[in-house]
Parts: C-alpha cells; structure tokens; sequence
C-alpha cells in the first residue's frame, strides 16, 4: 500500500446558478465535476454531500477550541447536496444551506464520495 493520503472527494467547479434567459436563482448551483463528461456520469454522484471551503477574515473557534487555542481556525465550510443532473455534458445540480455566494463562482467545490448508494 502507498503511503500518500486517499482522497475522499471528487474536484468540482461552480460554474453558476440554475436561471433562465432572463433570471437566475441563487437556490441552485450548477457545478462541473472533474471527468465526468454524459449524463448517464452523473447518475453515481446524485445524493452525494458537496462541500465549499474558504478562508474568513477572522479566526473563529472549533469544537473544543477553549481547551487548546491551536484549534482556532480562518477555514469555513458550507454544506449541499447534489440533486439531478443539468444538461447532456456532465453538469449537476446542487443545492446549498446557506445558498451559495456569487464569489464562489469559478472556485473549487468539493464533491465527497458519500453517502453510498451501492
């Protein structure tokens, strides 16, 4: 076995929200996952937990943060799932609690490899 770590998620990209010709709704995210390229791809990623990660200004306590200051981090995550697919060119629907922010279009998203549905 090798000693590098196993990666749990599949790299995505937010490429939007879900809108039509003339409104959008911030809702739903439309993301691009990593060689995924038909919808019939798509199909193992439905139900799948998303994560977007980013830096805040300040530096907030986690769990047990009292106990050891070293615990006290920048990093955030906001949770979503996948819903269905969007389209015939492998891109997916997601939503997010809380919705997803417009500077987060373009940035990487996480797509865990959970819950499993074999």
């Amino acid at each position: 076995m090798t000693k590098g770590s196993i990666r749990l998620f599949q790299p995505a990209v937010m490429t939007g929200f879900r809108r039509g010709q003339r409104h959008q709704e911030q809702h739903t995210s439309l993301l691009k996952i990593k060689n995924v390229r038909t919808r019939a791809d798509t199909e193992f990623y439905h139900g799948k937990r998303v994560a977007y990660v980013f830096k805040g200004k300040k530096t907030v306590g986690q769990v047990r943060s009292a106990q050891n200051p070293k615990l006290k981090s920048r990093t955030r995550v906001m949770w979503g799932r996948i819903t269905r697919a969007h389209g015939n060119t492998g891109a997916v629907r997601a939503k997010f609690h809380p919705n997803l922010p417009a500077q987060a279009m373009g940035k990487k998203i996480r797509v865990y490899l959970y819950p499993s549905r074999i």
